[in-house]
């Protein structure tokens, strides 16, 4: 039996400071289906992808763009993976450009190749909380799991329905070793996701 809390959901913690990319206006010939399909390794990107800031300034190991399948891992945290022998992630070329058309050097396009798991609602508890003042609360699910099956031992690796990327604890200590910062990892059994985007499951 896996130990949920030793896994982690990576994902963009939405900060204002860090450098937010865009495609729009440089590659727009992007689509939100061919980022999704890039991000799950199911595309060979030979051709570099342009990017450009259009928020925040400032210069991080990750830099996430307005596109939620497109983000960025910096030079050193792509040598680390390497190093640390990190499975399930692959990269492409990219070129970044700041916000003032200066170039941005050192960072690559990140996919994740580990595969998918589905996941499983039956162990997560459902709670209501009020997100609007003097609103309806809403309903959430507390803990993202995943069958056990699924799980090819991959150190990155997808959850299906809505849960985004996961890793192990591997890459949470590298990360955490690094003080990698513009990143949120999150333990799987603290994962909260609305009970909304349950009607926008393929899966269900």
């Amino acid at each position: 039996t896996l130990d949920f809390t030793k896994f982690y959901q990576l994902s963009d913690p939405l900060a204002n400071k860090p450098l937010r990319i865009t495609v729009r206006g440089i590659s727009d010939w992007i689509s939100s289906d061919y980022a999704w399909r890039l991000f799950r390794g199911e595309i060979t990107q030979e051709q570099t992808i342009k990017l450009v800031g259009f928020m925040g300034g400032q210069i991080t190991e990750f830099l996430w763009s307005d596109l939620v399948h497109i983000f960025c891992i910096s030079s050193k945290i792509m040598k680390t993976f390497q190093s640390k022998e990190i499975s399930g992630w692959s990269t492409y070329p990219v070129e970044i450009q700041g916000r003032k058309g200066e170039l941005v050097p050192g960072y690559h396009g990140f996919s994740v190749t580990g595969g998918e798991c589905r996941r499983d609602r039956t162990p997560s508890e459902v709670f209501s909380r009020q997100t609007v003042p003097g609103g309806r609360p809403g309903w959430f699910y507390k803990g993202l799991y995943f069958h056990e099956e699924d799980w090819g031992g991959s150190d990155f690796f997808r959850v299906s329905s809505f849960g985004g990327t996961v890793v192990t604890d591997k890459v949470f200590q590298i990360l955490n070793k690094v003080k990698s910062k513009n990143v949120m990892l999150i333990p799987l059994p603290e994962v909260e996701i609305d009970t909304n985007l349950d009607k926008y499951d393929r899966q269900t």
